[in-house]
Order: structure tokens, then C-alpha cells, then sequence
């Protein structure tokens, strides 16, 4: 080959090692880009769970407040021709009955709630309960759906009626005191209403010897309601304890190794000097981590399950982000 073929060779060759470098190049600053974008959108959604967990937490602002006016119960029967009429009525509405109302089978008993509520003439709340508990048999419960009639632009009456062979049908001939409870709720109620107005003696129909209706023998679900072998137990009395001021002091000492930890580490030798190049990632690390503890702690104690995903999925991602800044500029600091 001739001087000018080992030329166009060599410039060639240099050419062909030169370009890996250049790729290399762009293929690194193209890779510091995207890993940057990634982190940027690995952000933003963490922003954005730690956003809709907090707007799940909040209030509903469309919340409309419930007022019952009035609660009154009827005691209705029918005389000889078949006309209904209303034998007794009374008002309990922030209280209790006076006395014992008595339903059998030859009446019926009428609950009567007046609400004012901003809703339109039409709205019925989802809830409109009325339970009649037994007195010594717990799990023996009665229970009503109400009746919703409107009474003008926001106003509603919900009515229950009660009768003995309605309760016969879900507990059976059992006789005895009952509590009664009323509830009526909906999901756009700031609060709902909820009270507990008197007992109710129900009393079946005689047999044809003339013996009351026999009670209904007690099923498996009763049995932790059954009396007990009575015993007594003396209690120990209780031990001597520190007086508070001393167990304060002892409280405040646990967060002295807290207050010692910086100099007791510079004096083992841990090497603080690139501290301050890091300390908003190690500042914001430190908080997300105590701030996921903080939400654990809170859902233990009052947060609803479904509520705490979203925060607490924020709150991990922002802390793995923070975590890797810092990691990342503890390499940069130790590569300088």
C-alpha cells in the first residue's frame, strides 16, 4: 500500500477509537438526564399521594348539618268498628319515656322524627333504623326500617311503626323489656342522629290455657350472656410507686444521649465535616422517615385504614428520594 492509503488507515483508526469516547459522552449525559427525569416524576407522584391521602383526611366541605325537632311516640288500636285511633302520644324528644310504652297484639306503637335538613323535598337518608334490644337477652334485637315523608323544602318526617307480631317474627315470642334506639344517617350528614328513648314491654298473645307465650329457648350466640357462678376475689393492694416529679426527671434524662450525640461522635472520630454540604437531605430524610412513624402511629391509634395507604405510600417514596439525594451527595462529597 502506498503512503497515502496508510494515511486515510490511520486517520481511520483514530477516528474509530475517538468516536466510542464521544458516545460514551452523550450516552452518559443522556443517562444523567434521564435518571433525573425519573426522579423528578418519582417525586411528583409521591407529592401527589401525600396530596390525596391529606384531601381524603379533610372534611367533605358539602356536609350538611341535621336537626330532629321532635320525637313523639303514639300508642294507636283499633276499637269495635275497626277505626284506628290513638290511645296515648308523647314527646321525648331530648329525653326518655316517663313510663314504660306496652305494645301486644291488639296495638301498635308509632315513632315519629321530625328533621329539618337542606336537602331537597325528595331526599331520603340512607339510614332510618329503629332496634329494640332485649333487656336480659342481648342478642335478641328487633329491628325497623323507617318510613320517609316529606314535610316541605327541608323538612322530612321518618316514621316506624311497630307492632307484636313484626317483633315475633324476628325473635320469636319473647316477652319482657326492650331499649329502643333510633338512628337516621347519611353519607352527606356532618353528624348523624342517634338516641336511646325508654324501654318497650312487649307482651304476645296468651295460649289458650291462659299462660303467657313461652320464650323461645336460648341459641348458641346467648350463651356469653348467661348468668355466671357467682365468686369474690380480693384484689392485692396496689404497689408503691415513685412520686411523678421523679419519673418526669427520669423521662427527661432518656433524651440526653440525643444532646451528646454530635460531640461523642466527633470525639470517636466520625468525620463531620461534610456535614453541612448534606444537611437539607439529611434534614428532609430524617423527617420523612419521622413522619411515616408519625402516620403508623396515627392510624394505630384513629386512622382509617383506606386513608393511610395513600399517605403513607407518599411518605415512603418521598423518604427513598431523600435517602438517595443524600446518599448520592455523600458520594459526590467523598469522590471530590
Amino acid at each position: 500500500p502506498t503512503d497515502r492509503d496508510r494515511g486515510f488507515r490511520s486517520r481511520g483508526g483514530r477516528g474509530q477509537r475517538e468516536r466510542p469516547q464521544a458516545l460514551r459522552a452523550i450516552m452518559k449525559h443522556c443517562r444523567g438526564g434521564t435518571r433525573l427525569a425519573g426522579c423528578r416524576a418519582v417525586l411528583a407522584l409521591a407529592l401527589g399521594l401525600v396530596l390525596f391521602g391529606a384531601a381524603r383526611c379533610t372534611p367533605q366541605k358539602n356536609l350538611v348539618p341535621i336537626e330532629v325537632t321532635d320525637l313523639t311516640l303514639d300508642t294507636t288500636e283499633e276499637n269495635a268498628g275497626g277505626v284506628t285511633e290513638t290511645k296515648s302520644s308523647e314527646v321525648i324528644i331530648g329525653g326518655s319515656l316517663k313510663e314504660a310504652a306496652h305494645l301486644h297484639d291488639s296495638n301498635e306503637l308509632l315513632v315519629t322524627l321530625s328533621v329539618l335538613v337542606d336537602k331537597p323535598s325528595d331526599f331520603k337518608p340512607q339510614q332510618r333504623l329503629l332496634t329494640l334490644s332485649h333487656a336480659e337477652r342481648k342478642t335478641r334485637a328487633a329491628k325497623f326500617v323507617g318510613d320517609v315523608r316529606s314535610a316541605g323544602e327541608g323538612s322530612l318526617r321518618v316514621e316506624f311503626r311497630v307492632t307484636a307480631e313484626a317483633v315475633e317474627k324476628q325473635v320469636g315470642t319473647l316477652n319482657g323489656e326492650y331499649s329502643a334506639e333510633v338512628i337516621v344517617a347519611d353519607s352527606a350528614f356532618e353528624e348523624s342522629y342517634r338516641t336511646s328513648f325508654g324501654k318497650i314491654v312487649v307482651s304476645h298473645a296468651h295460649q289458650e290455657d291462659g299462660s303467657l307465650s313461652v320464650d323461645p329457648e336460648p341459641s348458641a350466640r346467648e350463651s356469653a350472656y348467661e348468668l355466671r357462678k357467682e365468686f369474690e376475689h380480693v384484689m392485692r393492694p396496689a404497689d408503691k410507686r415513685a412520686p411523678s416529679a421523679i419519673s418526669l426527671v427520669f423521662a427527661g434524662a432518656m433524651f440526653c444521649p440525643l444532646v451528646l450525640l454530635v460531640p461523642v461522635a466527633a470525639s470517636a472520630g466520625a468525620n463531620l465535616k461534610k456535614l453541612p454540604s448534606v444537611f437539607l437531605s439529611a434534614v428532609l430524610f430524617h423527617a420523612a422517615v419521622a413522619a411515616t412513624l408519625g402516620v403508623i402511629v396515627y392510624y394505630w391509634l384513629s386512622l382509617p385504614f383506606l386513608k393511610t395507604l395513600p399517605i403513607l405510600s407518599g411518605l415512603s417514596a418521598f423518604a427513598a428520594l431523600a435517602g438517595f439525594h443524600l446518599l448520592r451527595g455523600l458520594c459526590k462529597e467523598k469522590a471530590d
